[in-house]
């Protein structure tokens, strides 16, 4: 189905967005490359790349190469679940957000993740608090 590279290859400044593909959330992912740029990570999305026929490849090669991987649960998204599903599975910091903490699912109801509102202050706050959880995990 996909391809994992052998040895792994995780680029040390590069974060990952998983995320609905819907202009509602273009200012999500407008906060989360901000917070992301704060501690030296530069964040990309599926959408940002094409180095694949597969579009699959490219993103199971983006979560394979991010040294976090930043979800947005928001609306339930499947693909978004599969995707935190391959992260985990390669071991991969996963962060959590979503704008209803009911959109997180029983089997991922035990990690902690991130609430916020999509308006301006919502998405501040999303910053700030995203970017203070990439910090303890980067130690920028």
């Amino acid at each position: 189905m996909f391809r994992i590279e052998d040895p792994e290859h995780v680029e040390p400044t590069l974060a990952s967005a998983m995320m609905p593909f819907h202009l509602g959330f273009d200012s999500v992912y407008e906060s989360i490359k901000k917070a992301s740029s704060e501690v030296y990570l530069h964040c990309r999305r599926a959408d940002d790349i094409w180095e694949n026929p597969e579009i699959i490849q490219d993103i199971v090669s983006l979560i394979d190469h991010s040294r976090v991987i930043i979800c947005d649960c928001t609306g339930r998204n499947p693909n978004v679940f599969y995707e935190i599903g391959i992260a985990h599975t390669l071991g991969r910091e996963v962060i959590l957000i979503t704008q209803n903490e009911e959109d997180i699912p029983f089997d991922l109801r035990h990690l902690r993740f991130i609430k916020y509102l999509n308006n301006d202050q919502g998405l501040s706050d999303l910053e700030q608090r995203l970017e203070s959880k990439l910090r303890d995990l980067v130690g920028a």
